[in-house]
């Protein structure tokens, strides 16, 4: 029932209220330099002292940022051209321009970053805070790559390997930019948000594709 309901005019609909809904957080995020939860939660976050879980965090960001994110994303576009995926390979290529949506929303937003009055900043870029480029970046490759895994990954074992490796990637890069004092939790919100929106971009195209109009 639910799938029928967002077939057809549903489904851009549905992106386009989202979409809204972005636009209202920015807003807000243009208007505050954190939410009234971010500092609560930037603090919890920030007591955690696990030597593993914040390698964990460290590892996951290191995978975002270059150049590991450099050699991630041209290895899985060369993995796809290799399996005779050109389509998939040019798909994941152009979310590199995400990079530029996000620096975009960053000049226009101008929220600042956190302080070291507020919180402990072991890491403070001098770019604008929202939204995070590190989670945006996180959720338009690593979920680009879950969902062509979803497809093309045969193995159950390998399949859910790979994704959970995604998701980790995905998760603790946002955990990472709060611990170290980069962003507030509401930024890291808003990079996913924004992440989420240009990654459904992308899987309608790909499914709106060569493949589909061969079909027809």
């Amino acid at each position: 029932m639910a799938a029928t309901m967002l077939r057809g005019p549903a489904l851009p609909a549905l992106w386009l209220l989202l979409l809204a809904g972005f636009a209202v957080l920015s807003g807000f995020a243009a208007a505050y330099d954190r939410f009234p939860a971010d500092l609560w939660l930037a603090h919890r976050l920030q007591e955690l002292d696990a030597a593993t879980f914040v390698r964990a965090m460290d590892w996951a960001e290191d995978l975002t940022d270059t150049p590991w994110i450099i050699v991630v994303w041209l290895g899985g576009a060369a993995a796809l051209l290799v399996a005779a995926r050109r389509w998939e390979a040019l798909l994941l290529l152009a979310s590199v321009l995400g990079r530029l949506v996000n620096t975009g929303l960053k000049e226009l937003v101008e929220r600042p970053r956190p302080t070291e009055d507020l919180v402990v900043v072991r890491d403070g870029p001098s770019s604008p805070a929202f939204p995070s480029g590190h989670a945006d970046g996180a959720i338009m490759l690593y979920g680009l790559l879950f969902y062509f895994i979803t497809l093309f990954v045969p193995h159950p074992v390998l399949r859910r390997v790979s994704q959970t490796a995604c998701l980790w990637v995905i998760l603790f890069t946002g955990m990472e930019r709060v611990f170290v004092g980069a962003h507030w939790p509401s930024d890291v919100l808003g990079g996913y948000y924004l992440g989420g929106l240009m990654l459904a971009v992308l899987i309608a195209v790909h499914r709106l594709g060569p493949a589909a109009w061969k079909r027809e």
